[in-house]
């Protein structure tokens, strides 16, 4: 009986501690997923700014190329961009638009076959900008991807050479998109191996030869560019947040977002790519050289033989380069990048010369407390509100800008299946 009793008395005891526990779990569990949901720490405009933010659709198609929607010639784009025999250093685009990197490169600045003086870009969502490069030298995706293929110091490669590569490896695939020129298929096996404007071998041709030539490069091009306006971001925490789930985002992060529209970044970063496709001088240090940005870009552009308004445009583009005006004003002007997937694509700025988020933020708050001290190069732009920030302030603005970054994995974003070595 005695047994039973004690039996019975330690049972109960043990049923009344799992209850306590059990009531002290579900109610700190309550309280922790209440934290963690923070539905009501936004206030009403913060979330009408929010949704300006997201969802980030897909890029629109590119009127100058009239491939830029279609999905074969984007697989065919696929292999080009991951393909070395493009050059004649064995260079592809996806050798320093590395994947697993953001599509950049993890370097300060290039360096392929010699070190330039800007930080490689990342591909994904560059179907969203009206304007390409830091410095906003090229007007559309085909444009851009000229100016690596061509450079010495990158792909070393020319358009010659180009479409020899493309016409040995993938001429079938190619006339499946694109309209050769008169007489192409007897013109390309005897041109020269390699060159371009400025190369004996490419200026020797006649004029009706160099345009044929430059047709099919152009359209080679807008292939690889296809591919690229489908290497895009996936929902980040922060779309997913906005979208409902109120679990996605810590309230750290909540709190980041509400610092990132207190301290007016969303003046230049205010779109679903957090960037205003504009050109702004923040006041990077000369690093590894002077750089003039969009007061040079500009006039390239103008003088680009691949610009939107070229020969070589499929329609009128969405920006017409001969609208804008250079000048002195545009001296060290750069383009607002954007500020998605930024846990893979460090160091920052144009020049590289920020490793961190953290450096980045103070920076900001170094150059705005006395806009009297100016740029290195040109003027600081007027526009930059001054900033202040406390330590754990900044902490909570960098777990908002991390929360900006996708599981972007795709059958885009690997190399591509069946490419021949």
């Amino acid at each position: 009986m005695r047994s039973r009793i004690l039996i019975g008395a330690i049972l109960f005891t043990l049923t009344a501690m799992v209850s306590i526990l059990a009531i002290y779990g579900a109610g700190n569990g309550g309280k922790q997923a209440k934290e963690s949901a923070g539905e009501n720490l936004w206030t009403e405009e913060e979330w009408e700014k929010a949704r300006l933010f997201s969802p980030l659709r897909p890029p629109p198609p590119d009127p100058t190329n009239a491939l830029s929607a279609n999905e074969g010639a984007a697989r065919l784009g696929h292999q080009l961009f991951f393909d070395i025999r493009l050059s004649p250093q064995a260079v592809a685009c996806a050798t320093c638009h590395e994947p697993e990197r953001g599509f950049t490169d993890g370097l300060p600045v290039a360096n392929t076959l010699a070190p330039l003086h800007r930080n490689t870009m990342p591909i994904l969502n560059v179907g969203h900008f009206r304007w390409l490069t830091w410095d906003g030298s090229r007007d559309s995706l085909w444009n851009q991807a000229m100016g690596p293929i061509e450079s010495p110091e990158e792909m070393g490669s020319s358009r010659l050479f180009v479409v020899k590569a493309a016409m040995r490896h993938y001429g079938r695939e190619l006339g499946q998109f694109i309209k050769f020129p008169k007489g192409w298929m007897a013109l390309w096996p005897d041109l020269p191996e390699s060159g371009k404007p400025g190369d004996p071998a490419f200026d020797t041709l006649s004029p009706a030869q160099k345009d044929a030539v430059n047709q099919v490069f152009s359209s080679t091009l807008k292939v690889i560019a296809a591919y690229e306006m489908r290497v895009v971001s996936e929902e980040a925490p922060f779309d997913q947040f906005v979208a409902g789930d109120h679990i996605a985002l810590s309230l750290s992060a909540q709190r980041g977002f509400q610092h990132f529209l207190r301290m007016g970044c969303d003046i230049c970063h205010n779109t679903p790519l957090f960037s205003d496709d504009e050109f702004h001088n923040v006041g990077l240090p000369l690093v590894p050289r002077a750089d003039l940005g969009r007061a040079e870009g500009l006039e390239r552009l103008k003088k680009s033989l691949f610009r939107g308004t070229g020969p070589y445009a499929d329609g009128p583009p969405v920006v017409r380069a001969e609208d804008y005006q250079g000048g002195v004003a545009l001296v060290g002007t750069f383009r607002t990048p954007s500020l998605r997937e930024l846990k893979l694509t460090a160091p920052y700025g144009h020049n590289g010369s920020v490793a961190t988020l953290e450096e980045a933020i103070d920076h900001y708050i170094r150059i705005t407390s006395s806009h009297e001290a100016g740029a290195p190069i040109g003027t600081l732009d007027p526009a930059l509100p001054r900033i202040e920030m406390t330590p754990e302030e900044k902490k909570e603005l960098i777990e908002f800008l991390l929360s900006l970054s996708s599981d972007y994995d795709s059958v885009w974003t690997r190399e591509p299946v069946g490419l021949d070595e």
